[in-house]
């Protein structure tokens, strides 16, 4: 929306900065809404998930890559 209204409103010059300027709030606005929504419950949900760890455990861990079981 900044952009159409800005190339018929603002100088060249003006305008090949103001996409830096835009990007730099943008980002500075989103990552401390994205931390705050992405990682403020990952710890309640680190806790129920170690409560209940053994629940859904494999039955038995794969071979590793080069070990006997595979040769």
């Amino acid at each position: 929306m900044a952009a159409p209204i800005g190339a018929y409103s603002l100088p060249v010059d003006t305008m090949v900065c103001l996409g830096t300027v835009i990007m730099i709030g943008t980002m500075g606005g989103a990552f401390p809404v994205g931390g705050a929504l992405g990682a403020g419950p990952m710890p309640a949900m680190v806790a129920a998930e170690a409560k209940t760890a053994g629940a859904c455990a494999p039955a038995a861990a794969p071979a590793a890559i080069g070990s006997p079981e595979l040769r």
